[in-house]
C-alpha cells in the first residue's frame, strides 16, 4: 500500500521531496494557509498517513480526525502553537518538531535586529536615500559591553548567546524550566524575569507560546526595562502585548524594538508600529533562510519516515503536551 504524506501550507524543500520519492511515498501539498474545511477535505480525500504542518492557522481535532489512516503530525519548524497537541495525544498521534534545525538562522536574525537598532540603520538608510550625508545625525552605539537578557535558553538562545559573547556582550538568561547545563559557563542565570528585565540593555525573547507565556511582556514588564533598552522578538507575536509595546515606545519607556513575529500574522496594514521609526520589522523569516528551510524540511521528513517505518525518533523531536499548550 502506498503511503501518503500531506504538507499543509506549502511543500517541503526539493531535497526533502526527493527523500519522500525515494521512499515511495505519495507527497501532496496545499497552498499556504488553507482554511479548516480545505484541510479536512484534503486529508480525507487523500487518506493521509502523515501530515506536515507548515503555514496554517490552526490544526484542531476535527482536522486530525479527517484521515483515519493518520499516524503522525510533524511540524515544519519548532513552534507547535498552531497544533492542538493535546487533541493529538488523545487520538494517539505523536507530534514531532524539527527542534533546533533552524536555531542558528533565528539566532543570526535576532542579532541582525539588534545590530540594526543599535546602529540606527533604519533611519540612516532613509537619511542617505533622501539625499542626506551628515554624520552628526548618526545615533549609533555599540553592543560591546552591554548586557543581553535572554527569555528562554533553548537551542536558539544558546546559539545567540555564543554570538553575543563574541561581540563582547554580557549574557544573562531566565528560564525556570532549563537545567543548569543549558546556560553553559558564560551565561548567567537570572533569578527571575523582573530582575532580567531591569538589568538588561537588550531583551531577546526565545520562549515557546504557551498559556504561561501568552502576554508575558506587557505594560508592567516593559515598565521595568531601561529607557535605553531594546526588545527583540523572534519567538511568537502573542508573547508581547502589542498595545503596551506601542505605548512604551511612544513614551520613550524603551528605546526600540526589533520584531520578526506578530499576532495575528500577517499584521494589519494600519498597525501603529509602522508609524514608529524606533521599530524594525521582518515578516517572520528568522528561521526560513534557504539553509534553514532545507535542514528543517529534511529533518521533518526523516522524522515522518521513521514513524511510518516503525523506527525510533530521537526524543529531541518529540513534542510533549506541555510544550505545545
Amino acid at each position: 500500500m502506498t503511503l501518503t504524506v500531506v504538507s499543509l501550507g506549502g511543500p517541503v524543500a526539493p531535497e526533502a521531496e526527493a527523500l519522500l520519492r525515494a521512499a515511495g511515498v505519495n507527497s501532496i501539498a496545499t497552498e499556504p494557509y488553507p482554511g479548516r474545511e480545505r484541510m479536512i477535505t484534503t486529508l480525507a480525500e487523500h487518506q493521509a498517513d502523515a501530515v506536515i504542518v507548515r503555514l496554517v492557522d490552526r490544526i484542531d481535532e476535527a482536522v486530525l480526525r479527517a484521515s483515519p489512516r493518520l499516524r503522525v503530525v510533524a511540524k515544519h519548524g519548532a513552534g507547535t502553537n498552531d497544533i492542538d497537541v493535546a487533541a493529538a495525544g488523545r487520538l494517539g498521534l505523536p507530534v514531532l518538531a524539527a527542534t533546533g534545525c533552524n536555531a542558528h538562522s533565528v539566532a543570526e536574525h535576532a542579532l541582525a535586529l539588534m545590530l540594526a537598532l543599535i546602529k540606527d540603520l533604519r533611519r540612516q538608510d532613509a537619511f542617505v536615500r533622501g539625499g542626506g550625508w551628515e554624520k552628526k545625525a548618526y545615533q549609533g552605539h555599540e553592543l560591546r559591553g552591554r548586557r543581553l537578557g535572554l527569555v528562554g535558553i533553548g537551542l536558539i538562545a544558546q546559539a545567540l548567546a555564543r554570538m553575543a559573547d563574541a561581540v563582547g556582550m554580557q549574557v544573562t538568561a531566565y528560564d525556570p524550566f532549563a537545567p543548569d547545563e543549558a546556560f553553559g559557563a558564560k551565561v548567567g542565570r537570572a533569578a527571575d524575569l523582573d530582575t532580567l528585565l531591569r538589568e538588561s540593555d537588550v531583551v531577546s525573547l526565545h520562549c515557546p507560546l504557551t498559556d504561561r507565556t501568552r502576554g508575558l511582556i506587557g505594560a508592567r514588564e516593559l515598565g521595568l526595562m531601561k529607557p535605553t533598552a531594546l526588545l527583540i522578538n523572534t519567538a511568537r507575536g502573542e508573547v508581547v502585548d502589542v498595545s503596551a509595546l506601542v505605548q512604551a515606545l511612544q513614551a520613550g519607556a524603551i528605546a526600540g524594538a526589533g520584531l520578526d513575529t506578530f499576532a495575528p500574522e500577517p499584521p494589519a496594514a494600519d498597525n501603529p508600529l509602522w508609524r514608529l521609526d524606533t521599530v524594525i520589522v521582518s515578516p517572520h523569516v528568522g528561521g526560513v533562510t534557504e539553509e534553514a528551510r532545507r535542514e528543517v524540511s529534511l529533518q521533518t521528513v526523516r522524522n515522518v519516515l521513521a514513524v511510518l517505518r516503525n523506527e525510533d525518533v530521537h526524543p529531541r523531536y518529540v513534542v510533549r503536551v506541555q510544550d505545545g499548550q
